[in-house]
């Protein structure tokens, strides 16, 4: 499973984003088209040290304060996502634990989003 988080606005320790589902087909030049869908807006909750860079990351689940989030980073500076919508969120994490139970690979790529 492959995610997207684009990050949109920062404030502190908490920043504001998308986060979406990514799957690349193959295309008639024999490379790929990457086609994300939206599972809804996430609010991005750094560790102290601060938010991971903009890279791609191994994927978990934590749970912490009865909600299921997104964790992701490398040593000190990791994140955690908390989906704003309930019902994405509960459809998100339903595929996701499947995807993680049965061994699949889950990678997050974070973007910072910058104005054309």
């Amino acid at each position: 499973m492959y995610l997207k988080f684009i990050r949109h606005q920062s404030g502190g320790n908490i920043r504001r984003g998308s986060l979406y589902t990514v799957h690349f087909q193959p295309n008639e030049k024999g490379g790929y088209n990457e086609h994300s869908t939206f599972i809804c807006d996430a609010y991005e909750i750094a560790t102290e040290a601060g938010c991971p860079p903009a890279l791609i990351y191994e994927a978990e689940v934590r749970r912490t304060n009865g909600h299921m989030r997104l964790s992701f980073g490398r040593g000190v500076r990791r994140s955690l996502l908390h989906l704003i919508d309930r019902d994405a969120r509960e459809g998100f994490f339903e595929t996701l634990l499947r995807a993680l139970r049965s061994h699949e690979e889950v990678r997050v790529e974070v973007q910072n989003f910058t104005k054309p």
